[in-house]
């Protein structure tokens, strides 16, 4: 359960703006804003190597952070919140924005939780491969009922076999908001790769096996990068 909140400081940002969100990033800083609950929304920059230090990735949606305002209202200055989006740069693998929302501890919230997959499938023990279709499924609680993540027991799936969001275990003191039939493991067949007989064609008499034309090497698309 995410209980203990994680405390990060941050910032309050004057200027807004591409410009101005690649300046900051180049000082080894990331754009932020903070927002909800009725109040209006802050701009905020937060070190990005803090930021990848105190909020674990696989823990990045569950956990609740307290900010640490550097510039704010006194009043509003340490709000809990949980992070609603984070956009990163896929090629520099970099965090380049962050987007908190501010929650009540006493007042129940949605958010995505991991999916995990457990157990040893006979399934995947004759060849058969495990499909992931959904990687998190959507509950409702408390922010501090949180659960980390959920387990999907594959233990007794055999090939052709699906779990679904109704064979999950719910969370205690929590609902599940994600549709009931939704597939989220599926263990499917393994894949049978078909060999090609060679075409041949005769030439005078003699036998000519038609060769395939080369693989080029090297060429491949690139990976794209997420605006800010």
């Amino acid at each position: 359960m995410r209980a203990e909140q994680i405390e990060l400081p941050v910032s309050v940002r004057s200027e807004v703006g591409k410009s101005a969100s690649h300046r900051l990033r180049a000082t080894g800083m990331v754009p932020g804003v903070v927002y909800g609950r009725g109040e209006g929304s802050v701009a905020v920059a937060v070190d990005e190597s803090l930021f990848r230090e105190r909020v674990p990735e696989a823990h990045r949606y569950t956990s609740l952070i307290r900010l640490q305002i550097e510039g704010g209202d006194t009043d509003s200055a340490q709000p809990t919140v949980m992070i609603k989006e984070v956009q990163r740069d896929m090629v520099a693998r970099r965090v380049i924005s962050v987007d908190f929302i501010r929650v009540s501890l006493d007042e129940n919230v949605h958010a995505q939780i991991p999916v995990v997959a457990v157990g040893d499938s006979p399934g995947i023990k004759l060849g058969g491969i495990l499909d992931h279709i959904s990687h998190e499924v959507t509950v409702e609680c408390l922010p501090t009922e949180m659960p980390d993540h959920i387990e999907a027991d594959i233990s007794g799936l055999e090939i052709g076999d699906s779990l679904r969001v109704s064979d999950l275990p719910v969370p205690p003191r929590a609902s599940m908001v994600s549709p009931a039939d939704g597939v989220v493991i599926v263990i499917a067949p393994p894949v049978k790769v078909e060999e090609v007989a060679p075409e041949v064609e005769e030439v005078e008499g003699a036998v000519v096996e038609e060769k395939a034309e080369p693989e080029v090497i090297g060429e491949a698309e690139g990976e794209q990068t997420e605006d800010a």
